[in-house]
């Protein structure tokens, strides 16, 4: 009885599942919220909130893309696309 179980263990032990290494995930490729060159090929003028307004002592930049969603959703993926937290990511003229 013993040998059996030592057999059947045994047999168990070499069945077990070999774990399984996958390959290691897609590097991250550069989106255009990644930083203010990749958004400005997009929208050259920057990319603000309905209704924001560049602040600057010069002539503020007026022809932004004027997208509260698109603002949003690249702020929360780079917080630092808007320096002057004025509403207007990427501003330039």
């Amino acid at each position: 009885m013993r040998k059996l179980l030592t057999i059947t263990l045994t047999s168990l032990a070499l069945a077990a599942p070999v774990a399984v290494v996958s390959a290691p995930a897609e590097a991250h490729t550069t989106g255009i919220h990644d930083n203010c060159t990749n958004l400005n090929k997009k929208w050259p003028h920057g990319l603000g909130k309905k209704g924001a307004r560049d602040r600057t002592s010069g002539d503020p930049v007026t022809n932004f893309k004027r997208s509260t969603k698109l603002y949003r959703r690249a702020n929360n993926h780079n917080s630092t696309l808007d320096g002057d937290n004025d509403g207007v990511a990427c501003e330039k003229h």
